[in-house]
């Protein structure tokens, strides 16, 4: 897509959505090594669970922290596209770096789509689970933007 290919509508918004996917996965790991992917910090985006709301943080606080234990707001990150990203200072600085790290998508992006943001963390809804034989059987809903091959990863050690 970057490089001049023509491609189906279909597969323009697969290429858009696996960039942008790439990107967004460096700055959660980036979250993940420095224990931020699960607290608000002064320059996010926070998320209103469930739906599309978000609201800049200008300071982090002791009632967002509490918010954001109750899973009733989430930090998020970029999903690189046109524009300035929305964060501001350490966390915008963040999501530019790892933009960077990949100038191809990154200028592709920033031709092709705006930016937006997705939560760094989802909710979990009606976990269950049950031994059938050596086989574990799990059920579970998420909301839109969460894969399920990622909550199985990290539930299941697979050694």
């Amino acid at each position: 897509l970057f490089s001049g290919k023509r491609l189906r509508r279909a597969e323009r918004s697969f290429a858009i959505s696996a960039a942008r996917s790439l990107i967004f996965n460096d700055q959660l790991s980036a979250r993940v090594a420095d224990l931020t992917w699960d607290r608000i910090v002064t320059g996010d985006i926070a998320n209103l669970d469930g739906t599309g709301s978000v609201f800049a943080v200008d300071a982090a606080t002791e009632l967002l922290d509490d918010r954001c234990r109750r899973l009733d707001i989430h930090p998020t990150g970029s999903l690189w596209g046109r524009g300035a990203s929305s964060a501001a200072g350490a966390v915008a600085e963040r999501e530019r770096i790892a933009a960077e790290r990949y100038p191809t998508l990154r200028l592709g992006l920033e031709a092709t789509a705006a930016e937006g943001r997705r939560a760094l963390r989802a909710r979990v809804k009606g976990l269950t689970w049950e031994w059938l034989g050596c086989d574990l059987r799990l059920a579970f809903s998420l909301g839109r933007g969460a894969y399920a091959t990622s909550l199985v990863r990290e539930l299941v050690d697979p050694r």
